[in-house]
This record gives structure tokens, sequence and C-alpha cells, in this order.
């Protein structure tokens, strides 16, 4: 019996808890090869209203949690909220909502590298990578040694307007990359393979593309545009690689989510160097 048959046997009230079942009002089918009743019908019609309104609340939801993590970056840095550069951001949406990334992997090949993450799982308790987990929670929350400490600068002052700009990266990436990560809605690799045991629990949104990947290679990216002669570029590319994979070793990305960021950072770049163009100039100055 499927979900068709139910409803067209049955009558339900939607309540604020879901569907209750009208007892008395058990109706047989006058056709099981037809199909649902009339009444199964409207049943079925009013269930799939209360599920678009789900749905629509849960977006919503996602929207204003998508907006405070936004903020969260904003306050973490102690800068101020970079409003100028948003307007110019989504003044330039149509050059960065529909970027050709790659699409995601189908669900075989998902469960695939979900398999490969439980090997890594495994390698992280052995004295090779055991150092990895303290890095992985480290990085998930907002802070900049990753990226600091590649440029010979973690420990050292007058850097503030290059920290400033890393900040303004972050805040700036995340928003976009929250956006892709909408639209292509693919589960977490635990929700794939369920003998995985992230080490941090998953984040409330979507796992394609991953943003510490985006926002790490974002940072190299306009570093490197920024100072492409600075002998320490390709290390802090280096340490973008290694924030990237290590959120696959805390078994909340896939190798997929991992490239899929790398390659919106690479696309994203150029309008980002026109975004930050002001906060660019100012971290420069610190450099010649």
């Amino acid at each position: 019996m499927d979900i068709h048959d139910i409803l067209a046997q049955h009558k339900f009230t939607v309540t604020a808890t879901g569907l209750q079942l009208n007892a008395s009002a058990t109706q047989a089918v006058a056709n099981p090869d037809g199909g649902a009743t009339a009444g199964g019908s409207l049943s079925l019609l009013v269930l799939n209203r209360n599920r678009n309104r789900n749905r629509n609340r849960n977006r919503n939801r996602n929207r204003n949690r998508n907006r405070n993590r936004a903020l969260d970056v904003v306050a973490g840095s102690g800068m101020q909220e970079p409003w100028k550069e948003r307007e110019k951001l989504y003044a330039a949406l149509d050059q960065w909502a529909d970027l050709p990334i790659p699409l995601p992997p189908n669900t075989a090949q998902l469960r695939r590298q979900a398999v490969d993450l439980l090997a890594k799982q495994v390698l992280l308790r052995t004295p090779r990578e055991a150092h990895r987990e303290h890095e992985i929670m480290r990085e998930a929350s907002i802070e900049l040694s990753g990226y600091l400490r590649p440029l010979g600068i973690e420990d050292i002052g007058g850097y503030e307007a290059t920290e400033t700009l890393f900040y303004l990266i972050l805040s700036l990436t995340d928003e976009i990359g929250l956006r892709y990560k909408d639209r292509y809605n693919v589960l977490r690799p635990n929700q794939i393979e369920p003998r995985l045991r992230p080490l941090l629990p998953n984040p409330p949104h979507q796992s394609y593309p991953s943003n510490h990947s985006f926002q790490s290679f974002s940072v190299a990216f306009l570093f490197s545009r920024l100072l492409p002669e600075h002998p320490a570029s390709s290390e802090l590319f280096v340490s973008a690689r290694r924030i990237a994979e290590n959120r696959e070793w805390a078994g909340l990305h896939y190798a997929a989510d991992t490239n899929a960021g790398y390659q919106l950072a690479r696309m994203v770049a150029p309008i980002l160097e026109k975004v930050c163009e002001k906060q660019m100039l100012a971290a420069q100055a610190e450099w010649i």
C-alpha cells in the first residue's frame, strides 16, 4: 500500500504537530488500481500545501541563520559591518550567482567518497595524523592564524588592514558560498554513510561546495593578486588546502566539496578584487 492508497482510505486533519487520523472516517477504496479517491486527493493536496509551507519556513530560517553567520564573521573581527562592500557585491550579482562550478557527484559517487572519509577517521587516531584534530577544532571558529602564519605576521603588529581584508573576504564569501550550497542541496557525508562520526556537529546548511575551502582559497587568491611577488603567496595556498582538507578529516565534507570550493574561489576572485579594492589598497600599503 502506497501513500496514495493510505490517503484515499483515511481522512486526516492537519494540526500544528502534524497529521491527525480521523478514526471514524475510514473509507474503503472503490477502485484500488485507480489511485486515490476524491477525498484522498483532497487530503494529498492539504498534505502538499502543508509540506510546502514547512519548506518555506525552513528556507526562511536558513536565510536568517545564514545572515547571522555573516554577522558573526564581522563581530569576531571587530570590524564595522561592511555594508558598502555588500552593496558592491550584490550590484554584481549577475557576475557570480551562476558560475560554472562542477556539478556535485551522484549518490553512488558520494557514498564512495564517504567511505574514503571512514578511512581518514581511522588514520586520524594514528600519531602521524593525530595533530589534525587540534587544527580542526581551532579552524571551526572564525580565526586567521592559518592565513597569518604562512605570511610570518601571526604575532606581529602593524598589519591590521591585512587582517581586516581577510575578515572581509571571509564575510563576503560566506554569503556567496551559502547560495551555492542551497542550490545543490547535497547531504552531509554522515547522512550518506551513517558509520561516519564527525568530530564536529553538522553545520545547519548543505555540504556542496565547502565554504572552508571556498573562503580559504579566496584569501589566498586575493593576497596573490595583492602581492604577486611575495614569496609566501604559495605557502598561503598550501595552508588553504590544509584548512579545506581538514574538514574532510573531520567527516564534514567530501573531497568533491573541497574541489568545488577551490573552483568557486578561482572564479570569484576577479569580482572580489573589485568589491574589496579599497581594503586591498590599504593592506598593500602595509607591505610596500
